[in-house]
């Protein structure tokens, strides 16, 4: 309680007002539990599914990132991952259409790596940019691991599973 917060990816500042962790105050909270905050000057049109309380300096929000991911499994209709797979990305509790613009490598289970692939298939791991609808707070992986991991999926499948391996260079 009274620390000065900023809303992603909305950039809005905030003070926190109470804590709680199953209708007990807290003091403090750790990332990744799950607590009730109140928030000073918030309505709750200010605060959606996905956003992220950040200090100072806050997490990236971005609709670019340069990512790995594991090929689980493919829908019926696309049987290959290749540029314009679409799919939902979901990462922490973010939810946001997606669509592969670019295959850098793939890796095969062998660990044969193939440099320009243009498509992956099921137990591929591909190195690839994903763009999203909407601007979305992340970080890389190496960085913040609880903001670095995220899901594709699609037609009720996991697809693929990934890490943010880069994001794209900050603008001032």
């Amino acid at each position: 309680p009274g620390m000065k917060i900023t809303m992603m990816p909305t950039r809005q500042k905030y003070k926190i007002d109470g804590v709680w962790k199953e209708e007990l105050p807290l003091k403090s909270a750790r990332p990744g539990e799950n607590i009730l905050v109140k928030v000073a000057n918030a309505s709750m049109e200010d605060v959606q599914k996905g956003f992220v309380l950040c200090t100072d300096p806050p997490c990236r929000s971005v609709d670019k990132l340069i990512c790995q991911v594991m090929i689980m499994d493919l829908p019926d209709q696309a049987k290959i991952f290749t540029a314009g797979f679409q799919a939902n990305f979901h990462a922490h509790c973010a939810e946001e259409e997606a669509t592969v613009t670019k295959i850098f490598e793939t890796t095969n289970r062998k660990g044969v790596v193939n440099k320009g692939a243009r498509f992956a298939n099921v137990g591929m791991t591909v190195v690839c940019m994903i763009e999203l609808s909407r601007t979305v707070p992340c970080e890389t992986f190496d960085d913040y691991p609880f903001l670095g991991r995220f899901t594709l999926r699609t037609e009720g499948k996991t697809c693929a599973i990934g890490v943010i391996k880069k994001l794209p260079p900050k603008k001032d």
